[in-house]
């Protein structure tokens, strides 16, 4: 009498291939969150970058026209309509300058169809004058993820969570020569 010996079968049985496919797919959902979260990162610091190059603007004008500074003080909010930013072709000094900055606050430097996409979201400016010669400009917007809230006062209220506010601010100082 002859026995028969049943070899084990090699290969991958229907179980294995179904693990390997359920830990596959938890692999991509965690792929896709990390690449969720780096987009976000990316538009986050996008906008820090351009709420930079703003408040560096204004610095700058307030820089070269120095003897009136005290005039650029004020709260600033983005003016762009259907039909483009405000015209700034017949103003001069500061009002140019305030007209200007308003309509790159916008993000009237890059327009897509007609909307002006250069800018921070909703991004608002604020010029204070906490003590004689010195000079904080601030750019606030709003973020896309919450965070912790910002200590500054310009853009306070004026997004749905104070949470998604951000701040970038810079200090300009007039020096005052002596006589």
């Amino acid at each position: 009498m002859k026995t028969r010996l049943h070899s084990r079968e090699s290969g991958f049985t229907l179980i294995d291939i179904l693990i390997s496919l359920f830990i596959l797919g938890f692999g991509m959902l965690a792929l896709a969150r990390v690449m969720a979260q780096s987009s976000l990162s990316e538009v986050e610091a996008s906008q820090r970058s351009q709420a930079m190059t703003l408040a560096q603007d204004m610095a700058e004008r307030i820089n070269l026209n120095r003897k009136n500074a005290a005039a650029y003080v004020g709260n600033y909010s983005a003016t762009w309509g259907p039909g483009g930013g405000a015209d700034c072709s017949g103003l001069s000094g500061v009002e140019k300058d305030a007209c200007e900055w308003q309509n790159l606050l916008a993000g009237g430097t890059t327009l897509d169809v007609r909307s002006a996409i250069g800018a921070p979201i909703a991004a608002l400016g604020c010029v204070v004058n906490p003590v004689p010669n010195i000079y904080v400009i601030a750019v606030a917007w709003q973020g896309m993820v919450p965070t912790t809230g910002s200590d500054s006062a310009c853009g306070a209220n004026a997004f749905d969570r104070e949470e998604n506010r951000r701040v970038f601010s810079t200090v300009v100082q007039i020096a005052t020569l002596g006589k």
